[in-house]
């Protein structure tokens, strides 16, 4: 069955329907059409909701997590390549892309990654995994290695993962601190968060995400304002989560610190030289200092969605990790 279809399916079987929610599925359809064509869309269940997973490719299984405000359509572009050699799940995060809205404001967001990602692998019918994840994504995939190091075989850390630090590009504060703004904040904060257009979309990403924006694909760049419009309320719930009790409490929350030396799994973290997220990669090997289990590579030239600048390096890097 198409790609298409199975996506329209799924949303209607879980009752998904509404205008955003079909501007967003058009758009995915045509990015899956452009790049993979054979993607199989479902949906799976967690114990706090539904979400959607991508599913590609036969072999050893590859769980993708994306970062934060993104989703799953975001590794799209390399996919077929990582399909070659896996079955590769590319999964939403709550909040994110298809998966349904989610508060992160109301729930402690460290404890809601270990249920998530175990919830999502008990769902896919996974023994164990190896895992490749970006950012947000990262630091859930390193919890849930840790609190159930019997579920991961490997883990990629590809972009700087949040928990090293609390460095974000000067948009990220300016959206934590737009929404303390009493009245006027949390509209203040949504206008910030629009992008109309497609080329509005990949000026923000050559601000914050990838060292060449004209390398981005214009259908990855319409299915990322898609879901960025049907999820911009998730979306200001997490920011809002960042930042609520200041920067104090926010590293108390989010900085993994000495956690990571509890890390057992073999770990690489692929970081681009040129990432404007958490310190850079010296950040990174002062961590694998401490923990023979973690190594870092660095990549010229590339920033946080590093796969968008280098796509065969990071392809390359990820399948000579996880070979058996």
């Amino acid at each position: 069955m198409a790609a298409t279809e199975t996506q329209a399916d799924s949303r209607q079987r879980s009752g998904g329907g509404s205008e955003l929610d079909q501007q967003l599925e058009t758009a995915q359809a045509a990015l899956l059409a452009r790049y993979a064509p054979d993607t199989r869309v479902r949906r799976v269940r967690w114990s706090q909701g539904e979400t959607q997973v991508l599913e590609l490719g036969a072999g050893p299984p590859l769980l993708l997590v994306h970062g934060a405000m993104s989703d799953a359509c975001v590794w799209v572009p390399i996919l077929p390549e990582l399909a070659r050699q896996h079955r590769v799940f590319a999964v939403d995060l709550p909040g994110h892309g298809l998966a349904d809205p989610f508060d992160y404001t109301a729930v402690d967001m460290l404890e809601v990654a270990g249920a998530f990602l175990r919830d999502i692998v008990d769902a896919l019918g996974l023994r164990t995994a190896n895992i490749a994840a970006n950012s947000m994504g990262g630091l859930w995939s390193v919890l849930f290695a840790i609190d159930a190091p019997d579920r991961v075989s490997r883990l990629a850390l590809v972009g700087a993962p949040l928990g090293v630090n609390l460095s974000l590009p000067t948009p990220f504060w300016v959206l934590i601190h737009a929404l303390r703004l009493p009245l006027i904040g949390r509209p203040l904060a949504r206008r910030m968060m629009s992008i109309p257009t497609r080329e509005a979309n990949r000026k923000f990403w050559g601000q914050i995400g990838v060292v060449h924006p004209e390398r981005l694909d214009d259908t990855l760049l319409d299915e990322d304002v898609a879901s960025a419009r049907r999820n911009a309320d998730s979306h200001l719930g997490l920011v809002r989560s960042f930042g609520k009790g200041g920067k104090v409490d926010a590293k108390r929350r989010l900085i993994l610190g000495e956690r990571w030396q509890s890390l057992k799994v073999p770990t690489v973290i692929l970081w681009g030289e040129r990432d404007r997220f958490f310190g850079g990669p010296q950040e990174g090997e002062a961590i694998a200092a401490r923990n023979p289990n973690i190594r870092v590579i660095r990549l010229a030239d590339s920033g946080h969605i590093l796969w968008i600048d280098d796509p065969d390096r990071v392809v390359g890097e990820i399948e000579r990790f996880v070979a058996p």
